[in-house]
């Protein structure tokens, strides 16, 4: 998870009724990348096993659960809210 715009030019507005609850990640994102998380993660994490390389990114994982935990999570299981992004079920 990498935040994708320029924090000066962010801004948020509440007037759409599709808005999903963890719009507010977004600061702890670009906190946490400039405290230098992902960098620190890809420095000293392994991920051991994996097949393929796409699935063993250290820090896009450990980037996953800090949003994860700040968003409610409370066990490794809850960050499948993470990969649905709070979708309504068909």
């Amino acid at each position: 998870m990498q935040s994708s715009h320029v924090s000066s030019a962010v801004a948020a507005a509440f007037d759409e009724p599709n808005l999903i609850a963890d719009a507010g990640l977004v600061p702890v994102v670009r906190l946490a990348e400039r405290a230098g998380l992902p960098e620190l993660a890809a420095e000293v994490l392994r991920i051991g096993g994996a097949r393929n390389s796409a699935g063993a990114a250290p820090a896009a994982k450990v980037m996953s659960l800090v949003a994860a935990m700040c968003a409610g999570a409370d066990s490794i299981d809850d960050t499948d809210r993470l990969r649905h992004g709070a979708m309504p079920t068909a």
